[in-house]
């Protein structure tokens, strides 16, 4: 199952070996600033599908809750704006975590509802992210996207 423009997730997992559950793969890109230290990815929205995890929701494949696990696949890269265009970008590292396992407390972006990430690439290829469960994250993110739309 695949995802259309800016739907989540990009690729669903499911059938054969892993029988009745779905995978949500995320792709995503970052630049890197330094040799520790990347942009940052955006981990996907707060509010909408994340915030109503049992009910379809526009922007997700299928109900949030009904994927079993959510992956990232990150590829970290050096941008090179004076190169020719097939040298832009080099040094690709690949990273593949669980969201949560990679995810920070703050936004993505600082304007929108995205989830940020860690930006440090050896806590990243580790996946030690700023929370100790899944559920913590869920909880963190959700209460976030509350009080977001009280306002």
């Amino acid at each position: 199952m695949q995802g259309g423009v800016r739907e989540y997730p990009e690729l669903v997992l499911y059938g054969g070996c892993l029988g009745t559950r779905k995978v949500a793969i995320d792709i995503k890109t970052a630049r890197r600033k330094s040799r520790s230290r990347i942009t940052g990815f955006t981990l996907g929205s707060f509010g909408g599908y994340f915030l109503n995890p049992n009910k379809k929701m526009p922007g997700c494949i299928l109900p949030y809750g009904e994927f079993t696990e959510h992956w990232v696949v990150g590829f970290i890269y050096d941008w090179n704006p004076g190169a020719p265009s097939l040298s832009l970008v080099s040094n690709i590292e690949v990273i593949v975590q669980e969201k949560w396992r990679i995810a920070s407390r703050s936004t993505g972006t600082g304007t929108t509802t995205a989830i940020g990430s860690i930006k440090d690439i050896d806590r990243l290829r580790e996946g030690r992210g700023e929370f100790s469960s899944e559920e913590e994250f869920e909880e963190f993110w959700r209460s976030r996207g509350r009080r977001l739309r009280r306002r």
